[in-house]
């Protein structure tokens, strides 16, 4: 059917949708292909997402998108809930909450929205458009999963119906979009990754926008007697995360304790006799973490420099910038720790057999095994990163200090430390609190695990007075005694 035959009608939905700029670029924003908005509760999100699914579905004719959340429940009780207020009735041709379908009428443009949840993946036909809301309780390969089924091809049609061609006549089909909306949940999680700005792994073609519940309420979207209620009873780290929007405060966090504003040093002068060492975490398409530890002599460790990349480079490579950020510190490496698996002989080049710690040292990189033990690591960066009253602040001088800091310019190993996580559990099964951390985003971490569970000694000052040659001269003066440098001879058996 053609469009002048549906005679598509006027759209009017039931909100403002100017009193949020961020929201507003949100729905408006048709540059970028896949887009995310998160931050704080009632920022807008959920409404956005409902908005755009509507708008997609009527102004696309025959178009046909997915809405999805982790739980079918939550789904139908909170998104789908606010969906149907926000969607006219009169639009709906058909709505099936069983089978999990949707369809408009022919004069509202006539395509599809299938929803339901996402424990597993989605499949069915190609789709034009997608959206998971609250996004963060939904794992990387549903994501993905979708994104593959990102291939419906819907013609653009004129007025009179005609398809719409481009300058050599070639038929024009309208773009494909995927769509999250989100609470933050960590720099580990896929959502940083691909979405933030500030994350290496960011991926072309994706935007975030990021509003606050205060933004929300500037918006008029909540009352201020709402806002306060949930200041009162939230605490701190509660009212970071889902009023702020942080991305550093979510559950299952390893090491909460870690701030930027309390272990992150901008300057972290060197002192001669610390001892510095190295800890190498080999990867091959994930990436290589080296990180270069000082200790000073009151135990305090600081992560003064890093290396970090992947993308299958050769271990000569990672040598060589190694020994390049070697001469830069200017510092002797104490010793230089090594995954313990990297001793494995699994490489093999013609006849020869070999191990990854074999190639660290034939370019000129000499490894000892580090220990693996991520109980026992993470249990020993725990007591490093805790505040202890009686400790002295190595920069500040005041009471209260942790004993691990972290060069600011260390942005790699300060992500995976905010980011680093448990295992979540899965499923209507109760479990116990998972007990070992998520294998992703981790590199870092191992290398200072194995750096640490060999309790690296602290360097000995010698607090001894540095005198110059005269002043030597005078204090040996001073003791001098010129009859105790007579030689004695012998003598009578009288004068014994």
């Amino acid at each position: 059917m053609k469009v002048a035959d549906k005679a598509i009608e006027r759209l009017e939905l039931p909100l403002d949708l100017t009193k949020l700029p961020t929201q507003t670029a949100f729905m408006s924003d048709h540059e970028y292909r896949f887009r995310a908005y998160g931050g704080g509760y009632a920022n807008g999100k959920t409404s956005a997402g409902c908005v755009l699914a509507v708008l997609l579905s009527h102004f696309i004719p025959d178009n046909r998108g997915f809405v999805g959340r982790f739980d079918g429940k939550e789904l139908r009780q909170s998104t789908m809930a606010e969906f149907f207020k926000i969607c006219p009735p009169q639009m709906i041709d058909k709505r099936n909450d069983q089978q999990g379908l949707l369809r408009f009428k022919p004069q509202y443009g006539g395509s599809e929205i299938l929803y339901g949840d996402l424990k597993e993946n989605m499949v069915g036909p190609n789709l034009g458009w997608f959206w998971i809301d609250q996004a963060e309780e939904v794992e990387e390969e549903r994501w993905q999963a979708l994104v593959g089924r990102l291939r419906k091809q819907t013609p653009l049609l004129q007025t009179n119906g005609e398809p719409i061609r481009d300058a050599v006549g070639t038929m024009v089909y309208a773009p494909t979009y995927g769509l999250a909306t989100f609470n933050p949940e960590g720099r580990s999680h896929w959502l940083w990754r691909f979405f933030h700005p500030d994350s290496p792994e960011r991926k072309p073609d994706y935007r975030l926008y990021e509003a606050k519940t205060y933004d929300g309420l500037a918006a008029g979207f909540v009352s201020k007697d709402y806002v306060d209620g949930m200041l009162a009873v939230f605490p701190p780290e509660a009212v970071k995360r889902y009023l702020e929007g942080s991305w550093d405060v979510f559950e299952g966090r390893i090491y909460p304790s870690f701030a930027v504003e309390t272990h992150v040093l901008d300057h972290i002068p060197i002192k001669p006799h610390w001892k510095v060492y190295e800890s190498i975490d080999h990867g091959i398409q994930n990436p290589t973490a080296v990180g270069w530890y000082a200790v000073d002599e009151c135990g305090n460790v600081y992560l003064i420099d890093e290396h970090y990349e992947g993308g299958g480079k050769p271990v000569a490579y990672h040598a060589q910038i190694i020994k390049a950020k070697r001469a830069s510190l200017g510092h002797p490496i104490t010793v230089t720790y090594l995954d313990a698996h990297c001793w494995a002989k699994d490489q093999v080049n013609g006849p020869h057999v070999y191990s990854i710690a074999d190639e660290y040292q034939s370019n000129g990189i000499y490894p000892i095994p580090g220990q693996k033990d991520k109980k026992a690591g993470i249990s020993r960066v725990l007591e490093h990163l805790v505040i202890d009253a009686n400790r002295r602040h190595p920069v500040t001088g005041v009471d209260g200090s942790p004993r691990l800091f972290v060069a600011s310019h260390c942005t790699h190993f300060i992500n995976e430390m905010l980011g680093y996580r448990w295992k979540k559990a899965r499923g209507l099964v109760q479990r116990n609190e998972p007990d070992m951390p998520m294998d992703l985003n981790d590199h870092h971490m191992d290398a200072l695990s194995y750096f640490l569970l060999t309790r690296p000694q602290q360097p000995v000052l010698d607090i001894s007075p540095k005198l110059t040659p005269l002043e030597m001269w005078a204090k040996s003066r001073k003791s001098y005694n010129p009859l105790a440098d007579v030689q004695q001879t012998a003598g009578t058996w009288m004068s014994v």
